[in-house]
């Protein structure tokens, strides 16, 4: 374990990310981690259409170091649906999830509308998280509402076809891609597209000067393709004016990074939730 930490420290470089954007921020721990509690919490929380299995491979080289639970969605994996689910329902059933578990500040880490989820849940809690790390996850919506109105028309008429062309193309290796198709076509079909339809109007963007929480958005390649502007995406997923942004991009990678490369992503994790702020200025 100290080994892949230590490659990952080597590895890593985290730059800011726009106007206004710099390194994460130190803060004052709470009172309850001189109690020996808190600073070492993990939870996962996985995207739309997976389930808590997906962290599978990750989660062996996060043990030791922290103590790792995993969030799942309403309607997902093992996890009864709900009516309704919306990213603030599940940012609430994510705090009654970490109040049963006694998990008193994690770092919370969140793969596409999980990341939504956690960013909701940081911006409304502050107080209660330790670090925030994003993957391929954005502040606002991507796409337009004619899409959006095209997406719904599509699922109405053929919706196992429309959710499988969803995931066909995101990732490069097949044996991922068949998992999370079929992942996807397993998850009750009422939360998927409910999940999806919260999506059209989450907007956080005029929150993130605010957010005091330090904040790591780690990227594909699928989302951060070579050669495009790094900077440039955040700004356009909504984060030019986060108060902490850190960034991580990680090569020959499609959406599903935990799949593909679980030990990169596990030292990724591993850098940022252990190692000072300070380390991590650019």
């Amino acid at each position: 374990m100290k080994t892949i930490l230590a490659a990952a420290l080597a590895a890593l470089t985290l730059t800011g990310a726009g106007p206004g954007v710099s390194g994460a921020l130190a803060a004052d721990p709470p009172p309850f981690l001189r109690e020996g509690r808190g600073e070492f919490e993990i939870v996962l929380i996985h995207g739309l259409g997976s389930n808590a299995t997906v962290w599978a491979e990750v989660e062996p080289f996060l043990r030791g170091t922290f103590q790792v639970w995993s969030f799942e969605l309403s309607g997902h994996g093992k996890t009864p649906p709900v009516e309704r689910p919306s990213i603030a329902g599940e940012a609430a059933r994510l705090q009654a999830f970490l109040d049963a578990q006694d998990i008193v500040y994690p770092t919370l880490v969140g793969h596409g509308v999980g990341g939504m989820i956690a960013l909701r849940y940081a911006l409304d809690n502050p107080a209660r998280v330790h670090r925030l790390i994003l993957l391929d996850t954005s502040a606002m919506p991507l796409s337009t509402p004619d899409q959006q109105v095209d997406t719904a028309a599509k699922l109405a008429a053929d919706y196992d076809r429309t959710v499988a062309l969803r995931y066909l193309n995101m990732s490069p290796s097949e044996d991922v891609t068949d998992r999370i198709v079929d992942d996807a076509l397993r998850t009750d079909s009422a939360s998927f597209i409910s999940l999806l339809m919260s999506t059209n109007t989450f907007d956080v963007t005029g929150e993130l000067d605010g957010l005091s929480v330090p904040l790591l958005v780690v990227g594909s390649e699928l989302m951060f393709p070579e050669g495009v502007d790094s900077r440039h995406v955040l700004q356009h997923a909504g984060f030019g004016y986060a108060r902490s942004l850190s960034f991580k991009r990680i090569e020959r990678s499609g959406h599903f990074t935990m799949l593909e490369r679980p030990v990169y992503l596990a030292s990724v994790l591993l850098a940022f939730g252990v190692t000072a702020e300070h380390e991590f200025q650019h």
